[in-house]
């Protein structure tokens, strides 16, 4: 019986310790670098290494003072990673390589990709944006776009995406998210952002869904204040968190908090969720499951910095349960706050090993700790080939939505008796490159409709639409290209009202008018009776080019609404030609 009874525990011990290694396996076998290198690490370089500085990608010289300020922060302080934002692809593929040389720990390098390397690259590649993906209905292209921009990614030597946007913009008004995201429906959101999160991660790169817990129903860009979600927990089940839990449930590596108010979960005054406990592990690690990487946005918006000091920030932070700390206003300020608070038992080791676990994992994952480094030789051959531009075209051509068509197109070619002319609005400080689009979308109609003959530029003032209104009565055809679209502390995607009543004037008078929105869908909400309108999602010559060739006839629109304008212009709705 004695043997029988000592038989039974060994068997028992066995299995139990199988178990235990196979529960265990990703962690201590695949990622003993991670574990040991965290044993190896004092508590200071622990904490920074939840710390993400940031930098443009231009090449620096040992002298150059920012420079030296990367240097200090790597080399001293032994933060963890770097977000880059302009700069050109091979010189920031050297400056990437410099840095990582200098780094005891290799650097988590992170980028802001969401439709593609020239998003921050002067030379990268470019997609439409996500509505357009959205417009499509077709998470192949998501997939291949995600792939894609990975691979570009790794040549540069950057690990981190911050993309896809999985917010459902479900409110018109919304200054900053707009054709950033896939559409308004929760189901085709949480499709096209599986997808794309599918092909960064197949690509090697970690994919990161923002902006938890939801952006969409905003009216306030988080650069500029601090928005409010008065939505109950009901309804942000229903909608806003829908898309992050289909992310989460199939892989995703890491979300990024917003600085978001969310009363109703926390009612803290002035809390954003980048803050909350209740938030970030009360909803994203308890309720939702998640045990990936989870980030801030970046620290420098008014969203958090209008009430919250850096030491205050840094503490909220790590008490909420963040991981990584985007772009503090202070990098030793924020680690001194950090370790401070350690050190006077008001934060505990764990729970900084908790994220620097995590941070080392992920860095293990990307096989950091083997080759840190990027061949520099064949960064400018992997960025922007023929593979992205095809994908890019495809994307453009298939997301393209004719909305109102009064049998006015596709237009014809061969000069006819018809006067045409391409009116470019625009009113006050527009962004610079405004004008650039304008005339390269001028010059490609020029080329491909002989009866464009004439071009004009007006001032969204009143007095320049009165003389506007007396010489432009001649003509028979009115093209009105629109590059109305998110931009960073605007506050708006909306158009001036005295342009949207001069569109309306020349409908009025019976003129041949076609709007085509280069941006915001919304914008035909201003003037719903236009014989004509073509949302295009974006402004990069891939979609000018599949505009032009809508126009011509030569591509038949396909793409259906991911947002409702108004009762007549539902999601889905979409026309094609005869």
């Amino acid at each position: 019986m004695k043997k029988v009874f000592l038989i039974l525990v060994l068997v028992f011990a066995l299995v139990n310790t199988i178990t235990e290694s196979n529960f265990n396996v990703s962690y201590s076998k695949n990622f003993s670098w991670a574990e040991n290198k965290l044993k190896s690490m004092p508590l200071r370089e622990k904490i920074a290494q939840m710390i993400i500085t940031y930098s443009d990608g231009y090449y620096l010289d040992d002298d150059d003072k920012e420079f030296k300020r990367l240097k200090h922060l790597i080399e001293n302080e032994k933060v963890g990673g770097v977000i880059f934002f302009k700069g050109k692809v091979l010189e920031e593929a050297r400056l990437i390589n410099k840095l990582q040389k200098m780094s005891s720990t290799p650097l988590l390098i992170s980028q802001d990709f969401e439709r593609g390397t020239a998003m921050r690259l002067d030379d990268g590649s470019l997609y439409p944006n996500n509505m357009g993906i959205g417009a499509t209905r077709n998470p192949n292209l998501a997939y291949k776009m995600g792939l894609r921009i990975a691979k570009e990614c790794r040549a540069l030597g950057v690990h981190q995406n911050y993309s896809p946007v999985v917010d459902v913009n479900n409110n018109p008004k919304n200054p900053i998210i707009n054709v950033r995201s896939f559409g308004e429906d929760p189901k085709l959101v949480s499709d096209m952002g599986i997808a794309m999160i599918k092909g960064l991660q197949d690509g090697g790169v970690i994919a990161t869904a923002k902006h938890f817990p939801g952006h969409g129903d905003t009216d306030i860009d988080t650069h500029n204040d601090l928005p409010v979600i008065n939505s109950d927990m009901n309804r942000m089940d229903k909608v806003e968190l829908v898309p992050f839990k289909s992310a989460i449930e199939n892989g995703v590596k890491s979300v990024m908090v917003a600085h978001i108010s969310f009363p109703a979960v926390d009612k803290t005054p002035n809390i954003p969720a980048t803050l909350s406990p209740d938030i970030v592990d009360g909803l994203l690690i308890k309720k939702l499951g998640f045990n990936g990487l989870i980030i801030t946005d970046a620290l420098n918006m008014a969203g958090v910095t209008k009430h919250f000091s850096t030491q205050e920030v840094a503490l909220g932070c790590v008490k909420a349960g963040i991981d990584l700390i985007l772009m503090p206003q202070g990098e030793t300020k924020t680690i001194d706050a950090i370790e401070n608070a350690v050190l006077g038992g008001k934060i505990s080791e764990d729970r900084i090993d908790v994220s620097v676990k995590k941070i080392l994992d992920a860095k293990e994952f990307l096989k950091l700790n083997e080759n840190k480094l990027t061949d520099e030789d064949k960064v400018l051959s992997a960025i922007n080939d023929e593979v992205a531009q095809d994908i890019a075209k495809t994307i453009a051509e298939e997301s393209i939505t004719l909305v109102r068509n009064d049998e006015m197109l596709p237009l014809p070619k061969k000069p006819t008796d018809d006067k045409c002319v391409i009116l470019s609005m625009y009113y006050g400080n527009e962004p610079e490159n405004t004008q650039y689009f304008y005339e390269e979308f001028t010059k490609k109609m020029g080329a491909s409709f002989n009866n464009v003959i004439k071009t004009k530029a007006i001032n969204g003032d009143i007095i320049s639409l009165e003389a506007a209104f007396k010489q432009m009565k001649e003509f028979d055809y009115y093209i009105i290209p629109l590059f109305v679209k998110v931009k960073m502390k605007s506050g708006t995607v909306g158009m001036n009202e005295s342009q949207s009543d001069y569109v309306n004037f020349l409908t009025y008078e019976g003129k041949k008018v076609i709007v085509i929105s280069f941006g915001n869908p919304y914008l035909l909400a201003n003037f719903p009776e236009v014989p004509g309108y073509i949302a295009a999602y974006g402004d990069s010559k891939v979609v000018i080019d599949a505009v032009i060739k809508t126009l011509a006839g030569e591509n038949k629109p396909k793409g259906k609404l991911p947002v409702s304008i108004n009762d007549n212009f539902k999601f889905g709705y979409g026309l094609t030609f005869k």
